[in-house]
């Protein structure tokens, strides 16, 4: 099972977390959890079980994690150090670039999740969208936001 389900696992978190190291983990810990609690997974269910593991487990990651925390990891190299630091030029290019984004809704939603900490259902229940949409949205904004910075 491992074998089989390992790199799709892995390619699920690390499209949701961005970190290579916290995407090792979880999907290490999904299969420990198996293991520890002697769970029997049927071989037609164990896939979508294996992956709503990884999706509820990295969104438990996102939501546990300060805003500030979130944002810097998602948008910036770990190295650089300057936004961490106040760096307010930095902040304003991010802020600039927000306020640029296309369609709107994207720079709507990419506030209410990090500034306004709404889960991707709330976002999408305020929007009237689905959390699929939710998803893309925020991740092309960030995609925007990473290029532009760079």
């Amino acid at each position: 099972m491992f074998r089989i389900h390992y790199q799709k696992m892995y390619n699920l978190a690390r499209c949701i977390l961005y970190d290579e190291d916290e995407c090792k983990d979880v999907v290490s810990e999904i299969f420990s959890k198996i293991l520890a609690d002697q769970i029997t997974l049927l071989p037609e269910s164990e896939e979508g079980y294996l992956m709503r593991s990884v999706r509820n487990r990295c969104l438990n990651i996102l939501a546990h994690k300060s805003t500030k925390e979130k944002v810097v990891k998602l948008l910036l190299d770990e190295s650089d150090e300057s936004f961490l630091n106040g760096d307010n030029e930095l902040l304003e290019r991010l802020m600039q670039i927000i306020d640029h984004l296309d369609p709107p809704i994207r720079q709507a939603i990419l506030r209410m999740r990090y500034l306004q900490e709404m889960s991707y259902q709330e976002i999408a229940d305020h929007e009237g969208v689905s959390k699929v949409t939710v998803y893309n949205h925020l991740s092309q904004a960030i995609e925007i936001i990473r290029k532009h910075l760079k």
